[in-house]
């Protein structure tokens, strides 16, 4: 008799378990798809609360915290043309999600690819004065990246962008960006994510491709 309870206590914690993790990645796939087709710094922006909620209901999950930061991110870069004060109070918020995610998941190649574009966006806001004092820690943040999993495409991806856009005095441009998103093209077509991991930047990083192409 004991043995069955015991079993059926063993039973009842699986199925609980597996019914709020199957919750947990319905809502997710449900919010990254969204993310995935948002258009508008606002609806980016409805997709960071929805992650932020999630978030809040798994609070040991990294991947929520992450997207919530991608998502108010993806909205910064809209709103740099669009209201720029806004645009630095989001791209704050962005760093806030991702700092959580961070301790949750400190060695995450996918955490640190992030925390460059974030720093990529603070120099995005005013290039002349932020460049020289961020761009350190931008290919620091990506080299981070690349040694914590050689096979993240996003790595690659943001350096091969990053450089691109730098002068070429300081070893930017078109002819230094190209073996970087060549390289990021390789490990994207590898690259075969859960619904839920991050996957974006390869449809970005063939289309540099093709502006480089045609210089």
């Amino acid at each position: 008799m004991k043995n069955s309870l015991l079993l059926f206590s063993f039973l009842f914690i699986g199925a609980s378990l597996f019914a709020q993790n199957a919750k947990y990645d319905a809502a997710m796939t449900k919010a990254v798809t969204h993310l995935d087709s948002a258009q508008t710094s606002a609806r980016h922006l409805e997709v960071a609360n929805d992650f932020a909620r999630i978030a809040s209901a798994e609070p040991k999950e990294w991947l929520p915290n992450y997207y919530a930061a991608l998502s108010h991110l993806s909205a910064a870069f809209i709103l740099l043309k669009e209201n720029p004060a806004k645009a630095l109070e989001t791209i704050d918020v962005a760093q806030t999600s991702l700092d959580k995610a961070k301790t949750l998941a400190p060695g995450e190649s996918e955490i640190a690819v992030l925390q460059a574009y974030i720093l990529i966006a603070r120099v995005s806001e005013n290039p002349m004065v932020k460049g020289q004092e961020l761009s350190p820690k931008v290919f620091a943040e990506l080299g981070k990246a690349a040694g914590m999993n050689p096979n993240n495409p996003r790595a690659p991806f943001l350096q091969g962008m990053y450089t691109m856009n730098m002068p070429e005095f300081y070893g930017g441009g078109a002819t230094n960006a190209k073996p970087f998103f060549e390289k990021a093209a390789l490990l994207f077509e590898k690259e075969k994510p859960e619904a839920i991991m991050p996957h974006w930047g390869k449809d970005t990083n063939a289309y540099f491709l093709k502006q480089i192409a045609k210089k």
